[in-house]
């Protein structure tokens, strides 16, 4: 019996499919291995610094957006080399994260110095929130609450280790 062409094509196109195994998608629980690095080479961090692997959901934003987004459509044993801008990051730096706090909130201004990180609370979310002194004034102190990556575009070196579904 002779089997037609398009059929012997069709099935291997669905073993191949099947040998790459699952695709990561919105709704999956995945573990990564990542090494993220500046545009100029040095390296930020790595998945390895951690005491745990790196798992999250993706759709859940537990991680970095450009990670989440990433992932998608990675199986396991995969890896990439990306470029995450920094709105895909840390966001961009935006100046109405920096503020101007009169100096009578600080009774000790003595200790304070510029590059030190102060803890605050929100005004509108409540939440605890760190800032870095950037300059101090005769005014009061200038604290930059962005993320200190704020603005810095990162390169990643993705491995999909784990994919389970949703």
């Amino acid at each position: 019996m002779k089997i037609p062409l398009c059929i012997l094509l069709g099935l291997s196109l669905i073993l191949l499919a099947c040998s790459a195994g699952p695709v990561a998608e919105i709704g999956d629980r995945v573990t990564v291995e990542y090494e993220a690095t500046f545009a100029n080479g040095s390296l930020y961090e790595k998945s390895s610094d951690y005491d745990m692997p790196v798992t999250f959901n993706i759709g859940n934003r537990e991680v970095l957006v450009g990670l989440e987004k990433a992932v998608l459509g990675m199986h396991e044993d995969e890896s990439i080399h990306i470029l995450l801008s920094p709105e895909a990051a840390y966001g961009l730096h935006d100046p109405e994260q920096v503020e101007l706090i009169p100096l009578e909130e600080f009774p000790n201004m003595s200790r304070l110095r510029v590059g030190m990180v102060l803890a605050a609370t929100s005004r509108e979310t409540g939440e605890s929130v760190e800032g870095k002194i950037i300059n101090v004034t005769s005014e009061g102190i200038v604290v930059d609450f962005n993320h200190p990556m704020a603005g810095e575009s990162l390169w990643m070196d993705i491995t999909m280790k784990k994919i389970v579904k949703g």
